[in-house]
């Protein structure tokens, strides 16, 4: 497992950047109001390294629970956050995102797999 630190290493900081990013103090000027897209890319992005990490289907499955809870509890978080508020639409942009995530890895999932052991992010024995 020695190169598999790296997709921990992505997979941590997709985790902080979504939590930063989902709980800090709106900036003097306001959030954008159609923030969806952002939403939707980076939920697509922690699927699909959740599920190049953790390669069967139990455990897929179980990633892709924990995506889609941690989207929630992100909004939630926000209520407590002075000046933001949860939306229930950012919970269906963050859904989708996941979705989306599984559908991009399931289809290309073994491409990007030969690519990072190409690479050496991972090695064959890993996969």
């Amino acid at each position: 497992m020695h190169n598999m630190k790296w997709l921990n290493l992505s997979l941590l900081v997709i985790l902080v950047v979504i939590t930063y990013y989902s709980l800090r103090f709106p900036a003097n000027n306001s959030l954008p109001t159609n923030d969806k897209i952002g939403h939707f890319l980076a939920y697509a992005c922690l699927a699909c390294n959740g599920l190049l990490r953790w390669n069967k289907r139990r455990s897929q499955g179980i990633w892709i629970s924990f995506a889609i809870l941690y989207g929630l509890l992100m909004e939630f978080g926000q209520s407590y956050v002075p000046g933001r508020d949860p939306s229930l639409l950012d919970v269906v942009a963050n859904s989708c995102g996941v979705l989306m995530g599984c559908v991009i890895f399931w289809s290309l999932g073994r491409f990007i797999t030969q690519m990072l052991v190409k690479i050496n992010v991972i090695s064959r024995e890993e996969r």
